[in-house]
């Protein structure tokens, strides 16, 4: 992915995903630490796209949380300079990346990483996964809903106006 075409909010949530993982001591930065990353950015739009799905951003965040703790630590004597990409955020980036392309779009922002996490960059029908409920079974957001408690009806609330 050419990070030159990231917005400015999308490059720092790609930055804070990579921090959080040094912190908690990873040595991949996976999807969980860019969900994580763009649900707690600073005058970030996705916790307010979250909220009108009728989720509770900090719920949310506090599920991606538990995700985070599950994911193995490094410890010992560990360049903490060399953090590696997971072919699963790969694969997100390089779908946000191919999305934005397509429609014509010069940069790619933070709502294409979004729906690039939810697996739902498909031209064709933009939101119909979501709005469905129809998330990819065992992936990050499907675990997160599940491990909060709710259900795909619930997390599938046509968004508020």
């Amino acid at each position: 992915m050419d990070t030159a075409k990231l917005t400015q909010m999308s490059r720092q949530a790609v930055t804070d995903a990579q921090n959080i993982a040094r912190r908690l001591n990873h040595n991949e930065v996976d999807t969980w630490h860019l969900l994580s990353a763009l649900l707690t950015q600073e005058n970030g739009l996705v916790s307010g796209i979250v909220d009108k799905l009728g989720l509770t951003a900090a719920a949310l965040a506090l599920a991606v949380d538990r995700g985070l703790e599950r994911l193995p630590i490094v410890t010992g004597s560990v360049d903490t300079s060399k953090i590696y990409v997971t072919q699963a955020l790969n694969d997100v980036l390089t779908r946000t990346e191919e999305e934005a392309k397509s429609l014509k779009d010069d940069f790619v922002p933070v709502e294409h990483l979004l729906l690039g996490l939810l697996g739902l960059l498909d031209v064709a029908k933009p939101a119909r996964g979501l709005i469905a409920g129809e998330v990819e079974e065992g992936s990050t957001v499907d675990f997160v809903v599940k491990d909060d408690g709710l259900t795909r009806a619930q997390s599938a609330k046509p968004v508020k106006k």
